[in-house]
């Protein structure tokens, strides 16, 4: 007998194939065949759902971007931490790239990735703008401008994109630090916090 799939259930089953398939192999060098061999679904069914490898990317850019402002809520909602305490662990769950990095690399992606950057900074900021708030109302922050200032950061962790910047480990460190310095700068961490922002961070 055969078993009809709901339509989100059948389309995320082919995302999690890519995703792996991308993974082993590559974006580049994964076709749609590889996809529909490891699925196991008719050339129609894909094509149904998506009309193209890069309609896959996209669709599993858009699948992670929403799981990780969903951990980003998470966090941002949790009584027990601090505000810097989430800041920290929300700058470590971004700075994860995902096996999509290097898709959204190749040159014929470019306006793919510029629009995957503009899609994340406006689901990501109001949950980081969120947390800016709380450490602006617990006293760890001080700045008149929350939402521009996590933006501001956010840009700037792109440098740390190990598909754009081929940095050596000590450039890496270098630029780490200095980003946490900026942060500290921008944000207006206190005193008090400042100690835990670098320890949290591993800088201290």
């Amino acid at each position: 007998m055969r078993v009809t799939k709901n339509a989100a259930v059948r389309k995320n089953e082919i995302l999690d194939i890519a995703e792996v398939l991308f993974h082993e192999k590559g974006y580049a060098v994964t076709t749609i065949e590889d996809i529909l061999k490891e699925s196991g679904i008719a050339k129609g069914t894909l094509y149904y759902h998506f009309k193209s490898k890069e309609e896959i990317l996209l669709a599993m850019i858009n699948r992670e971007i929403e799981q990780r402002e969903q951990s980003m809520r998470q966090i941002a909602e949790e009584q027990s931490f601090s505000a810097v305490e989430k800041l920290v662990k929300v700058i470590q769950l971004l700075s994860h790239s995902g096996a999509l990095a290097e898709g959204l690399h190749e040159k014929e992606n470019a306006e793919l990735h510029q629009k995957s950057f503009q899609r994340s900074l406006l689901r990501y900021a109001p949950v980081l703008t969120e947390i800016a708030e709380q450490g602006i109302e617990s006293g760890e922050f001080s700045t008149p401008y929350p939402r521009e200032c996590v933006e501001l950061l956010f840009c700037a962790s792109q440098l740390h994109d190990p598909g754009v910047f081929s940095w050596t480990q000590e450039e890496r460190m270098q630029k780490k630090a200095a980003f946490f310095w900026m942060l500290e700068i921008t944000l207006g961490v206190s005193p008090d916090a400042k100690e835990r922002l670098y320890q949290l961070a591993g800088l201290s």
